[in-house]
Order: C-alpha cells, then structure tokens, then sequence
C-alpha cells in the first residue's frame, strides 16, 4: 500500500495533494503579504487609531483563515470537517482554560488585596525598626 493514499484515507493528507506544494507557496505569499502589510499600516501611521485597530484585526482574520485553509486543510471536504471539529473543540477547551485561569486569578487579587485603608492602618499601627 502506498503511504500517500494511506495517509488521504485517514484524513491526515489532502486528496489532492499532486497541487500540494503550490498550496503551500501560495499560502506562505498570502501570510507574508497580511503580516507585511498589518507592519507598513502600523509603522507608517496610515489611518487614524480606530480605523488602524480595525483593519488590524480585519488583516488578522484573513491570516487565520489562510493558516487554516492552506496550512492546517481545514477545507470544505468531509475529512477537513472532521479535523474543523476537532480543532472547534480544542479552541473551546483552551478559551475555557484561559477564561478560568483569567477568573480565578482576578477573584484571588480581590481576596488577598487589602483594601487601602487596611493597608494605611496597617502601616499606622508599625512602630518603626
């Protein structure tokens, strides 16, 4: 058995992958314009701060969709939607993991904080060295 059609039937290699290193060419040109075109925006001070942190972000999108499509083949094909699954669900764990590590950071800073008068009363009440 030939490995290439091995790894296709499993769904870890796309089906057409006699184009696939054109796929990635073109991938690495479309990421490298996004990344040097979101520099020049930044660098040069083209648009207002607003419209900067817009067309930022709208550059940023574009650059997750290209490393999904071209890189990771998160297509339209039934292989790529089981691993577009997989990948939903492991982005949903890590936002639950940071969202809890955030929450439980933020609760333990208004726990273990003092208030300031706590903390003026506390330096009244130290009677030097």
């Amino acid at each position: 058995m030939n490995m290439n059609n091995y790894f296709e039937e499993i769904g870890l290699w796309p089906r057409d992958s006699n184009n696939i290193a054109s796929r990635y060419v073109l991938g690495f040109v479309i990421s490298l314009l996004c990344t040097l075109g979101a520099y020049f925006l930044v660098m040069g001070h083209v648009f207002s701060a607003d419209l900067l942190l817009a067309s930022v972000i709208v550059i940023a999108l574009v650059q997750v969709i290209v490393q999904l499509e071209f890189f990771l083949h998160l297509g339209t094909g039934l292989s790529a939607r089981a691993r577009l699954i997989a990948f939903g669900v492991a982005i949903f764990i890590i936002g639950i993991l940071v969202a809890g590590s955030l929450w439980i950071m933020y609760n333990l800073n208004q726990r273990m904080m003092p208030s300031m008068e706590q903390m003026e009363q506390y330096m009244n009440d130290q009677v030097g060295f």
